[in-house]
């Protein structure tokens, strides 16, 4: 059979890249092609230049989050002047061991955006996702040269992020070539800039955010808002990677799907059409992966082609999705574990789930 395996990455444990080669593990003797996945945010780097060959990675020193000095990593394209940049790089969860969203900036992605325009860049894609910062955006624009100003006229330094002073948004100093790119935005989630759906309400909590502050918090953020010209806070995607999505909105970005940008890359619908199954999964498998994560966004590209898919989750809370040709989820952990224990051994119980599902499937083909 003709098996086509794209899986999205277990947070923590593996890789899109990984995840792929522990399930290849379990079908020897099947024809099976790889796909890296990305919905926006872990792995969306690694999706773009394993499908880019002539594509290099470019690496610097950043001030990332706290100040800190970081190395972070993005993809240049010098035969199309184009730039893609993962926030997760330079302003992501998996940098820090303490949450904390009332200080961490996004100043180090916006160094990576910097140092693109001044290779020339004419096209940059920033993927969304994964991000351990709720500064609006803030941090970003500061390194393009943008200013913030507060209710004295004085100019609020950029760490920690000091949100919540800023009165006025001096545009004079942005950097001339950032007027003159085409840009795009990649993610998973359309959620807007404020209120219950919003990125304090949504996103705050999980990067350390109390709940009992997430109301004072959405109001800094709304207020923060109301200080740009352009009102674009219910924008699709504006509340995504903390409100960096509203921040690529004031300098003129397009909205589009992560996952559909990777299809795009690695020209899945072609694969799809020759394929017999499709193979896919993330770490968590819940409703919520029903509103635009990964696999689901895949299994529907599939069903459409006439192909089902087979999901495997470290967890789920689902049995299948036959509106979009999901005929079974399949947990992979077989045993009582603790989390650390799955997370550690997440590729040899990923490689036993597949290898369980498809002696039943080759037994009845």
């Amino acid at each position: 059979m003709r098996i086509v395996v794209a899986m999205d990455s277990f947070k923590g444990s593996l890789t899109s890249v990984e995840a792929n080669r522990a399930v290849r593990a379990a079908l020897a003797g099947h024809d099976v092609v790889e796909v890296p996945i990305s919905d926006g945010g872990e792995g969306f780097l690694n999706a773009w230049l394993l499908t880019h060959p002539h594509a290099e990675v470019v690496t610097q020193d950043v001030m990332s989050l706290d100040g800190t000095v970081r190395q972070a990593r993005y993809g240049w394209s010098e035969r199309t002047r184009e730039a893609v940049i993962e926030v997760a790089e330079a302003s992501g969860l998996t940098l820090i061991d303490v949450l904390d969203p009332w200080r961490y900036s996004s100043y180090g992605t916006g160094l990576q955006i910097k140092d693109a325009l001044g290779h020339g860049a004419t096209r940059i894609t920033v993927g969304l996702g994964g991000s351990a910062t709720v500064d609006g955006g803030k941090g970003l624009l500061e390194a393009l040269g943008v200013r913030f100003l507060d209710e004295t006229g004085h100019v609020i330094d950029s760490f920690p992020h000091q949100l919540e002073r800023v009165a006025q948004v001096d545009w004079t100093g942005l950097l001339p070539e950032a007027r003159h790119v085409e840009w795009r935005m990649a993610s998973d989630v359309t959620n807007p800039l404020l209120g219950l759906s919003g990125a304090a309400a949504v996103f705050g909590p999980q990067k350390g955010l109390a709940l009992t502050d997430v109301d004072r918090y959405d109001e800094q953020l709304a207020a923060y808002a109301r200080c740009f010209e352009r009102d674009v806070t219910g924008q699709p995607g504006a509340g995504a990677a903390g409100g960096i999505g509203f921040a690529l909105y004031q300098l003129g970005a397009v909205y589009g799907s992560g996952i559909d940008e990777v299809v795009r890359w690695s020209k899945l619908e072609e694969t799809l059409q020759m394929a017999d199954w499709l193979i896919t999964g993330e770490g968590r498998f819940d409703e919520q992966s029903l509103h635009g994560k990964a696999p689901y966004g895949l299994a529907r590209i599939a069903y459409a082609h006439g192909v089902p898919t087979l999901v495997f989750a470290g967890q789920s809370e689902l049995i299948a999705v036959p509106d979009v040709g999901i005929e079974a989820v399949f947990p992979i952990v077989c045993r009582v574990m603790t989390l650390e224990e799955a997370m550690q051994q997440a590729a040899p119980l990923l490689t036993d789930a597949v290898s369980r599902a498809f002696r039943l499937i080759d037994k009845d083909a």
